[in-house]
């Protein structure tokens, strides 16, 4: 088994794409256990985990349901001022902002543009802009930028979903105003500490971890990355991601009941689609007819990050090939079908 998995490792790393590839791989019962890496990253690497980030705000949000701090059906009006709002979401000539609700933000079923990967005429992604330079963002000027762009459809509509990380910048900040209490100080008084989490934290200007690459271009972004906050602003390494996911999806941080995901609607990234804080993907075959590829669910980064949980094998993967340009998905899949249960 180890060896099968040694091999599809090393040709992940194939040094004109991806040039480092770390992953760890264990069984709900702990009788498979696989952590290795190729390339320039080591195994107890810290790398910037991005959207992975998104499973620990979903973790707040469902301890403060819990709690009875938020509800998933509060409008966000409750939690900002209406000047901050206005505007927001206009669709069809329709101002829908005060009428968001937290269920749509879990759910990327807002209809909210992208201010990350969406241009509005000669204007600049935000994404476009990092390329360029390590540059920081204020949730001011996220949301600004979403107010620029075109909604995608008005929010609630049943089956649509349309990912943006405003939905979890906004779910951040609703975090720290009903806890009072910052979002790092949540991270670590509801995640880190109790699952002593010793390599995870959010990122700072200052912050060192392992480069991410953009073609053959290594970037090097702490600043953008310590303001990606709730979104995508975690530095971790892949032990103590496949700590977190097995807690995550074990009932150790909040109520198994709230991971009942009913509903998953497609994204606009084929093949993934989105739950309440998670993302699934689900198909018969997604490489060839000699490669099943099982459900899988978790959530993956624009790093090039993974941390997923596989129902149906009781297996757990997480990891990183630290490349913008390339998913991670053939790689995932590969290795899943290369364990023999």
């Amino acid at each position: 088994m180890e060896e099968k998995l040694n091999i599809v490792l090393n040709k992940t790393v194939d040094n004109k794409r991806v040039f480092g590839a770390v992953v760890n791989i264990e069984s709900a019962d702990g009788r498979i256990s696989y952590s290795n890496s190729v390339g320039d990253i080591e195994k107890n690497d810290q790398f910037a985990i991005a959207s992975i980030t998104k499973l620990f705000t979903t973790t707040i949000i469902h301890i403060l349901r819990e709690s009875g701090d938020i509800s998933l059906e509060d409008t966000i009006d409750k939690y900002f001022e209406k000047s901050l709002l206005k505007g927001l979401h206009i669709y069809k000539g329709k101002d829908y902002s005060n009428t968001i609700r937290i269920r749509q933000l879990l759910s990327h079923n807002t209809g909210l543009p992208d201010y990350s990967t969406e241009k509005n005429g000669k204007v600049k992604s935000y994404f476009d802009e990092i390329y360029e330079k390590d540059v920081p963002i204020t949730f001011e000027e996220t949301v600004e930028r979403t107010k620029k762009l075109k909604p995608h459809f008005i929010n609630g509509s049943p089956g649509k979903a349309f990912y943006s990380d405003i939905n979890f910048d906004i779910l951040g900040k609703i975090s720290e105003k009903v806890s009072d209490k910052t979002l790092d100080t949540l991270y670590k008084e509801y995640i880190i500490q109790p699952l002593k989490l010793e390599a995870t934290y959010l990122c700072q200007p200052d912050s060192k971890f392992a480069p991410i690459y953009l073609g053959k271009e290594k970037l090097y972004r702490p600043i953008t990355i310590s303001t990606a906050g709730a979104s995508g602003g975690i530095v971790s390494n892949t032990s103590d991601l496949i700590i977190f996911l097995k807690a995550f999806y074990g009932g150790e941080l909040f109520p198994e009941k709230y991971l009942i995901n009913d509903k998953y609607n497609k994204i606009q990234w084929f093949p993934l689609e989105y739950g309440m804080g998670m993302m699934r993907c689900k198909m018969s075959r997604l490489m060839s007819p000699l490669f099943p590829a099982p459900e899988i669910l978790g959530h993956s980064g624009s790093t090039g990050s993974f941390a997923f949980y596989c129902p149906s094998k009781k297996l757990y993967i997480v990891g990183t090939i630290n490349q913008i340009n390339k998913n991670p998905f053939q790689a995932i899949y590969l290795l899943l079908n290369s364990l023999e249960q």
